[in-house]
């Protein structure tokens, strides 16, 4: 009924499943998929830009977590019934599965499957309690027990890693080589991810356009309508401002070190004048390095997730503002700066008309407007990536057109 499904297959049915999906894909005519592995589980996101449609089904062989298998795909086969010709999990092993995934993997419990549980458990005590001395054993069991007849819930949740610690030596002693293969294989594919090939599963976009083109309201509408797609999983995308922040700004470290007090009226971005030469190239040194250190560290911490990095401007505002940053150095040397970063894998540019602009906001002259314009439009010699949208648009327009190119970029497509 929903658009968050979770599918078990039989062990080694995966390519089967594969070909099942694609060929339904096709038969309703939606485009584009994108498949995320953790451990012995795929999830599928299956979206379609002309028709508005994302739906995300795992497909899952065993619950498994970190390499330990909870539950075998037999023991889940095994607790079954029929649901609109459909076999679901039976009300017990659907109220454990509730409380393993839930309490272990994400140490919480949303209230709607806090109700779920307590009506579950009112109906199907006894079962309920089996398995969960039969999972957790006689003290951790009988703790959980005593919690859920008491629908103390914040309790379970005080004591999740316990829970999850107590989890996980059962399952080692009763089987720990399997259990050794399944870490084994659960840090392989990590270290492959962040270590190894973590530019496979970047996803990294950046936008740019002077003050007042309307940048934040493009992300913002941008950001809710890719959660559409991406069902489910609002945690997957990540805005940051202009730089990676591992070095803080040079006036906190100043106003920090006592030597002067940091400047916060952003609403003025010209407002201090240019430094020195001698200090600009100390700035614009100290402004790289925290993208050179900065942007892989940034990109490995998120791609474990696969989650996209949207930068609401980057180190090109250096070459077309450097007076923001009151950097007076010249063109070449800040253009040879902000080619030794990684670039962005796309560069949204806005443009529009700078009288547009001036109109919407008067941070900035008429004639820097215009200056910045004529410089973002020759920012394709910085990056190859760049992808002008026209910002006279309106934003829904604007973000259809995104959307379509992020989808062709980083999406596969049947």
């Amino acid at each position: 009924m929903g658009k968050d499904i979770d599918i078990v297959i039989k062990p080694k049915a995966y390519s089967q499943t594969e070909k099942i999906l694609l060929k339904v894909m096709a038969m309703f005519d939606i485009h584009y998929y994108q498949i995320t592995q953790f451990d012995r589980m795929r999830c599928w996101y299956i979206m379609d830009d002309k028709k508005h449609f994302g739906i995300h089904i795992d497909i899952i062989e065993n619950e498994v977590y970190k390499g330990f298998e909870f539950f075998s795909f037999e023991k889940l086969y095994k607790n079954v019934e029929k649901y609109n010709g459909f076999y679901v999990l039976n009300k017990t092993m659907d109220t454990i599965m509730l409380l393993v995934q839930n309490i272990v993997a994400y140490k919480c419990l949303k209230n709607k499957y806090r109700t779920t549980i307590a009506n579950n458990y009112a109906l199907f005590k006894n079962g309920i309690d089996k398995e969960i001395l039969s999972f957790w054993g006689d003290k951790l069991g009988r703790k959980m027990i005593d919690s859920l007849n008491k629908s103390d819930f914040d309790s379970i949740i005080e004591n999740a890693y316990k829970y999850e610690k107590g989890a996980m030596k059962r399952i080692f002693l009763k089987r720990p080589f399997y259990t050794i293969k399944g870490i084994t294989r659960f840090l392989c594919g990590k270290i492959h991810r962040v270590i190894l090939c973590p530019r496979k599963f970047w996803r990294f976009i950046a936008v740019e356009a002077p003050d007042g083109t309307g940048k934040t309201t493009f992300i913002d509408s941008l950001v809710t309508e890719l959660r559409r797609y991406y069902v489910s999983d609002e945690g997957r995308f990540c805005i940051h401002h202009f730089r990676p922040l591992i070095l803080p700004n040079l006036g906190a470290v100043g106003e920090k070190a006592g030597v002067m007090k940091q400047d916060t009226d952003f609403t003025k971005p010209h407002r201090a004048k240019p430094a020195g030469k001698l200090s600009s190239f100390i700035r614009m040194t100290y402004y790289w390095v925290d993208y050179l250190i900065g942007m892989p560290y940034l990109l490995r911490k998120e791609v474990k997730a696969e989650r996209y990095t949207i930068f609401d401007r980057y180190i090109f505002d250096f070459v077309v503002d450097p007076k923001r940053a009151r950097i007076s150095l010249p063109y070449w040397m800040r253009k040879m700066f902000a080619r030794m970063v990684i670039q962005p894998q796309i560069v949204f540019v806005l443009n529009t008309e700078a009288d547009v602009i001036y109109k919407r906001k008067q941070e900035l002259e008429l004639n820097e407007i215009k200056r910045q314009l004529d410089e973002f439009n020759k920012i394709e010699s910085l990056c190859s990536n760049v992808v002008y949208i026209d910002a006279g648009q309106s934003v829904d327009e604007m973000t259809t057109q995104a959307i379509k190119i992020i989808f062709d970029k980083f999406l596969n497509k049947i």
